[in-house]
């Protein structure tokens, strides 16, 4: 089985494509071994990327440096997240399903819904590409599979949306680098991109944190151009792992929570938020109530056994509802549809 994921005008548009031989990337330009800020080295990459590496010599092609020319390979599957100006009426050619199928003309495309929505003027578009794929995948878990959206798009498509876990990630593999069962007794502040997702995540910490007599963890800010500090993923990953506690008070329903996905696999507890991921993995901490958080936090913290059983709870459902070996099975299962 070869394997491609393809984005169409992402936002990611500064990542470079890739292949991957023998278990390792490598860069199109120079033929050498390839990093990026998702990778932890060019035998392991996290996230979406991971699907490179399901299967013997996966490859990731940006299609923003192949707008003239597609390379030769014999894909099997493509996996494509068009959903940026690969949309646009003028660049809606090369950036088609049609394109694709000229070039790749056993492939089976698969529409991969990356975002759950696109602006306004690109809608229509984007249900036109969907529509054009031979089937469709979007990543959600849980409650994500019910929201009116999904519906709104379904009502739009020739075909069933089938949904897949959104964290494709190689469990054991992050397990076995960053997990540990000793951990400091220190909370970590997690902050998304997005503001409005922070919520009272940095207030509540700082208050736990004083009136607790823990430390308060943060990314290291950057004082020269008054923003975090910016890390690879293996940097973070490094920076945050050892701490036990990781507050994360997102109000938002309508994300999939791939950090929490995270903060199971090494052993830790996340306290807050309202995300999918947060509700499958944490559920008595899936809120952003501040009186009931303290209490629980409270509870864990005087607790070593009630710890064990919600970082146990949290590795069980991760393992059963994420990572690479659910994937796989979800994708077979698309791709075995008539």
């Amino acid at each position: 089985m070869k394997l491609a994921l393809m984005f169409g005008g992402a936002a990611t548009d500064n990542i470079p494509s890739f292949y991957v031989k023998n278990g390792t990337m490598y860069d199109f330009k120079h033929n050498k071994p390839h990093i990026f800020e998702a990778a932890m080295s060019p035998q392991f990459v996290t996230q979406i990327w991971s699907y490179c590496f399901f299967y013997e010599d996966g490859c990731f092609l940006n299609l923003k440096e192949w707008e003239e020319e597609l390379p030769d390979f014999d894909f099997d599957v493509i996996v494509y997240a068009n959903e940026r100006h690969g949309l646009d009426d003028i660049y809606w050619d090369k950036y088609s399903v049609a394109r694709l199928k000229n070039k790749y003309s056993k492939a089976k495309v698969i529409g991969y819904v990356k975002e759950i929505t696109v602006p306004d003027y690109r809608y229509k578009g984007w249900i036109r590409f969907l529509n054009d794929c031979d089937q469709v995948m979007a990543p959600a878990s849980g409650h994500l599979q019910e929201l009116p959206k999904y519906k709104e798009i379904q009502s739009e498509l020739n075909k069933k949306i089938n949904f897949c876990s959104p964290s494709p990630d190689n469990i054991n593999l992050i397990y076995d680098k960053f997990y540990s069962n000793t951990k400091d007794n220190a909370i970590f502040v997690y902050l998304p991109t997005s503001p409005h997702r922070r919520g009272a995540t940095l207030e509540f910490a700082n208050y736990i944190g004083k009136k607790y007599n823990i430390p308060v963890v943060q990314k290291p800010f950057n004082s020269s151009y008054n923003v975090k500090q910016h890390m690879s993923w293996k940097d973070f990953m490094n920076y945050w792992s050892p701490c036990l506690w990781h507050f994360n008070l997102d109000p938002s329903e309508i994300q999939p929570g791939i950090q929490a996905t995270l903060v199971a696999n090494v052993g830790s507890i996340n306290i807050g938020g309202m995300n999918e991921s947060h509700h499958i993995l944490y559920p008595e901490t899936a809120t952003c109530d501040q009186k009931i958080l303290e209490e629980r936090f409270v509870e864990y913290l005087n607790n070593k056994e009630k710890r064990f059983e919600v970082i146990e709870y949290a590795w069980n459902k991760l393992n059963e509802f994420y990572g690479s070996t659910v994937v796989k099975k979800q994708l077979s299962r698309v791709l075995n549809e008539k």
